[in-house]
Formats: C-alpha cells, structure tokens, sequence
C-alpha cells in the first residue's frame, strides 16, 4: 500500500513537471517569436516615460484578474463555501494548466481537481456558468458594435453567407433540444439537468457573476485602448470601442489552439483596426503587451499553484 502510493506521488509530480514545462514552453516560444519582431517599438515606446505609466498598466491587469478570482469565488459559493485564496489558487492553477489545451477547455477538469470526486461534477457545470456569464457579457457589447461597424464602414456581407449562418444556427438550437437529455461526456450531465440546476442558483449570485463579468470587460476594454494610445494611436475612445467590442466577440467564438491563440487575436485586430488606419505595428504590440498583462504574467504565478497542487481525494 505503502510503494502504491508512493508510485502515485511519483506519477503526480512527472505530471506537474510536465503540464509546466509545456506551458511555461509556449509562453517562451510566443514571447521569443512575436515579441523579437515588436521589440523595437515597445522599447522605444517605454523608453524615458513615467513609471507610473506601465504600473498603471500593470494594476488594470491585476484589477482584471482580482474581478475573475471574486467571480470564480461567487460562482463556486452558490453551491460550495470557497475563499478568496482557495479562489485564486483554482483561478491561477487552472489557467497555467490549461494553456495547452483548445479555447483552455483543460480549465474544466483543472478546477475539478480541487474537489473530491462527489462534488467534480458540480464544479465543472459552476464553471460552465462562470465562462458563460462572461460569454454573455461579450455578446451584449460585442453584438449592438458589430452591427454598428458593418454599417459605418460599409463592410459587405454575401447573402450566401448570412444564410449560411442562419442555418447553421438553426441547426444547433435544433441538435441542443434533440439532445437535451443525452448526457455531455459526463453522467447526469446533460443540458436539461444543467438548465434545471442552473434555475436553482440564487439569483443574487448570478447577478453578481454579471455585473462581474460587466467590469471586468469595460477593464480589459479601456487597457485595450489605453495602450493603443500608448503605442502611437490617434482614435477616440468612441471610435475605437466599437472595434474593441468587435474584436473581443470575433475572437471569442473562433475556436483556436493554443499555439495560435495570439496569431488569431492578432490577424482579426490587423483587419478591424486597419478601418481606423492605424498602424499594424501598434495594434500587433497592443495585442502582445495585452497577452503579456493577461496571460503570461498570470501563469507565471499559476506555476506555483501547479506545482503545490495536492488533488482532493476519498
């Protein structure tokens, strides 16, 4: 019994070892990659200004962060008691952890862990509620601002296309009722049983997860274009929101991996902001500086978490 165990602590730090060195191997292939080419202008960008400045930066981040632990918090409370510490351990642990999987769907089974196997299933559909509020908060600005581009800048849009879409739409709605009792990868998890769970949350708390959801977007939002400017832009923040807003909702339902989560957010912000002429040197290193702040500084602490991580066991 004794050597079985030990053979599992054995397993469970190879494993910890590896989830960071593959993360932790990415970060450092996208900073080497992307940020050589960005180097000149974001030197010369932080060159003689105020320190005020990047630790402005900096605490925009950090509010960001501090508004996704409290929400994650007031998530997990509506079923479970969890701290602000507790909180931040599942939110940082998680988020390194799921670096490597497609749209960090590995975030769902990491936060699980911390759990004990009776109560995982719960957890992954607080989750889902958690990501869904902020998903929510996306199409509420994202949506009215995609509209408001199309028509402003005259963009195009192939009959073909929208019906296409349309359909497809259709169909899933359609599929979603079909198979509203067939259970999603896990037993007694189906969307019937999660709708009927999630009529259950009080509804103070799922207040809060929106209004979270809500100023942690405007925060995100206004670092966006805060360093936009930084980086050389001229727009107004009434011209450059709607863009902000568009590209948050396109790149929100591109599904990506991981490898090219930054190539993606780069690519359709090239696109959008080549409609306000500014510059793809100053959008690409907005993107970067964003994903620096958001990302890797995160994971960075994460690690620690990963690394000290006990799963919750019988």
């Amino acid at each position: 019994m004794m050597a079985s165990h030990k053979t599992t602590q054995y397993w469970l730090v190879a494993l910890k070892v590896l989830v960071l060195v593959l993360a932790f191997g990415y970060l450092f292939y996208k900073i080497r990659s992307d940020g050589s080419s960005l180097a000149p202008i974001i030197s010369q960008s932080f060159k003689d200004v105020s320190i005020l400045l990047p630790v402005s930066f900096l605490g925009l981040a950090i509010c960001n962060w501090l508004l996704e632990i409290l929400r994650w918090k007031v998530s997990v409370n509506t079923t479970y008691t969890l701290s602000f510490l507790g909180a931040t351990k599942q939110s940082l642990g998680s988020l390194t952890a799921s670096l490597i999987t497609p749209n960090r769907i590995g975030e769902y089974g990491a936060k699980a862990l911390y759990y004990l196997p009776e109560k995982r299933k719960k957890i992954v559909f607080l989750n889902f509620v958690h990501g869904s509020s902020q998903l929510v908060t996306t199409l509420l600005f994202g949506i009215p601002a995609v509209v408001y581009f199309i028509f402003t800048y005259g963009i195009s849009i192939a009959v073909n296309r929208g019906l296409i879409f349309v359909f497809i739409l259709l169909v899933l709605v359609i599929l979603g009722y079909v198979f509203r009792k067939k259970q999603l990868g896990i037993k007694g998890l189906s969307l019937q049983n999660m709708w009927t769970h999630f009529k259950r949350l009080p509804k103070t708390s799922l207040f809060q997860i929106l209004v979270l959801s809500v100023m942690r977007y405007l925060i995100f939002s206004t670092l966006f274009y805060l360093l936009l400017i930084f980086f050389g832009a001229t727009s107004s923040y009434v011209a450059a929101a709607p863009v902000i807003f568009s590209m948050y909702l396109l790149v929100s339902i591109i599904p990506s991996f991981f490898v090219l989560d930054v190539v993606i957010r780069g690519g359709v912000s090239l696109w959008l902001f080549s409609f306000l002429d500014i510059p793809d040197m100053t959008v690409l290193a907005t993107v970067f500086i964003m994903w620096i702040l958001n990302v890797v500084l995160p994971a960075i602490l994460g690690g620690y978490y990963v690394f000290t991580f006990k799963p919750q066991q019988q």
